[in-house]
């Protein structure tokens, strides 16, 4: 006889949306701005070319404008991947194609949400970086969201750091990242410098970690059996793996006798955006890595999401399948060689569902 277990999205899998699911990798940005045009002793070229024009800072303003005009563009609930494209880049516009195509596969339905709408808070904090030459610029936002969980109706308020990205004056403002601080009050600590641009880049021959590293070892050490890898962890990084084997052990007891649960991580994305450096001498680094978990329900045997972060998935018994999800990570670097290297912010989003269906 076939029995049927009812279960949300694994929370190991720590699937928190804020209202909208939303997330491509660069280098740290260095934070050096452009020296200018070279001076000539002859003076100014014989071309007539007009000189540079200098981009001045972005006013709090004129950051909280944008912060404000992004985020109700990436609430859309659209799963047509020419929108995304037009919003976002980066890891959140791999995750939102990711989305896509899973709903192409298996249907946009979605079960009912929260009937309120998403609210923003008008309190936006800012910090941007960028060139006197118009140069790519990027703002690091925070500001507070109502959110729900997977499988629980219940809205709480979040705190919402995100990136967005200009890759030169006038072009359009995309998302890239986004990440869920744990208290509503943690805002990021950046470092500002005299002309009102946040401070990026800059040695770092002093932190705790090599941010070059960092991220492929966060993901390493929170998705598979390695070690630390000679980074001195919080005691939260340590807990929140402990937590993920805890539930994952819990998910296999669930399924029981002939189930199969194997969890790892699919591919370290590896750093996006600038090196934002904090007050206390420290950096932020924004990870990205996608993680996946592969379960088959067992002989006669199927299992049925009573909730679920794909559209169309719902409801459906499943013999097995795969979900993968993109998980987006603030990491603080402390200085100092004795120093340790905590999670500030961090959102694990949908990212692509394969499923086969029970027959019987």
């Amino acid at each position: 006889m076939r029995r049927s277990i009812s279960m949300p999205v694994p929370a190991a899998l720590a699937l928190v949306l804020a209202l909208a699911a939303t997330a491509g990798c660069s280098g740290h940005g260095t934070g050096e701005r452009a020296a200018g045009p070279a001076k000539s002793a002859a003076g100014p070229a014989a071309s007539g070319a007009p000189a540079p024009v200098k981009v001045p800072p972005l006013s709090q303003e004129e950051a909280r404008g944008v912060v404000k005009d992004v985020t109700l563009k990436v609430e859309a609930d659209n799963f047509d991947a020419g929108y995304w494209k037009g919003v976002t880049e980066g890891p959140l516009l791999e995750q939102q194609l990711a989305v896509v195509e899973t709903a192409r596969k298996y249907g946009t339905d979605r079960e009912p949400r929260p009937a309120d709408a998403p609210e923003t808070d008008p309190a936006v904090h800012t910090w941007s970086t960028g060139k006197d030459d118009g140069g790519d610029r990027w703002i690091l936002g925070a500001h507070e969201v109502q959110g729900y969980t997977v499988g629980d109706a219940g809205k709480e308020a979040v705190l919402r750091w995100s990136l967005f990205h200009q890759q030169k004056a006038g072009a359009p403002w995309l998302a890239a990242f986004i990440a869920r601080a744990p208290e509503p009050g943690g805002l990021p600590q950046v470092a500002v410098g005299p002309d009102g641009r946040a401070v990026t880049g800059g040695d770092t021959a002093g932190l705790a970690a090599d941010p070059a590293k960092l991220c492929g070892q966060y993901g390493d050490y929170m998705y598979t059996d390695a070690g630390p890898g000679g980074v001195k962890w919080s005691q939260d990084v340590t807990k929140r793996k402990a937590a993920s084997a805890a539930q994952l052990e819990r998910m296999r007891t669930s399924l029981g006798k002939g189930a199969k649960v194997d969890f790892g991580v699919d591919v370290n994305r590896g750093s996006h955006g600038p090196l934002w450096r904090t007050t206390d001498g420290g950096a932020l680094v924004a990870c990205t890595a996608v993680s996946k978990v592969y379960t088959e329900s067992g002989p006669g045997r199927s299992t049925t999401f009573s909730s679920s972060g794909w559209a169309g998935t719902t409801d459906i018994p499943w013999a097995s399948y795969t979900q993968r999800i993109m998980g987006l990570t603030v990491l603080k670097v402390s200085a100092g060689a004795a120093g340790e290297v905590s999670v500030e912010a961090e959102s694990n989003l949908p990212y692509s569902f394969d499923g086969t269906k029970y027959t019987g």
